[in-house]
């Protein structure tokens, strides 16, 4: 009887340190961006700030992949004015003011490296337009 009690407790630590691990390994993983933000201050002509949130942690980088359109519509999609970078860097990202200057359109998504694993966010669009109230050149989201 005193082997089956010592047996069953163990068998019930083993049971709960599995779990503990388990569930202390599934709260945070690494994962793709769930959400990319742009700065959407007035324009001040030093390009703009991409931030990539919610991709968990253990995250060892991040690359940028930006598409410029000269046109904001989504009916011509890429044409050959268009242009595209790829870039590595952290969660925070500036668009050069090049390409913010001279394209109205950001294509955008950004991909994790997590633990050698690629994990790509979904497509990201924003759009330049000019602010009604300020009279500033702004970007905002673009509905997909």
């Amino acid at each position: 009887m005193r082997n089956f009690i010592v047996s069953f407790s163990c068998l019930l630590v083993d049971l709960q340190g599995s779990t503990a691990c388990k569930q202390q390994d599934e709260t945070n993983p690494c994962t793709y961006p769930h959400q990319v933000t742009i700065n959407s201050t007035c324009y001040t002509g030093n390009g703009v700030e991409l931030t990539a949130t919610d991709y968990g942690n253990s995250s060892s980088g991040f690359e940028w992949s930006i598409i410029a359109l000269k046109d904001t519509s989504k009916i011509l999609g890429w044409t050959p004015k268009d242009v595209k970078i790829d870039m590595f860097a952290s969660d925070k990202f500036t668009v050069p003011d090049s390409l913010v200057t001279n394209y109205q359109r950001l294509i955008i998504t950004v991909a994790t490296n997590c633990q050698g694993l690629s994990k790509h966010s979904i497509y990201y669009g924003f759009i330049k337009s000019k602010s009604t109230a300020t009279n500033c050149i702004m970007w905002t989201s673009q509905a997909n």
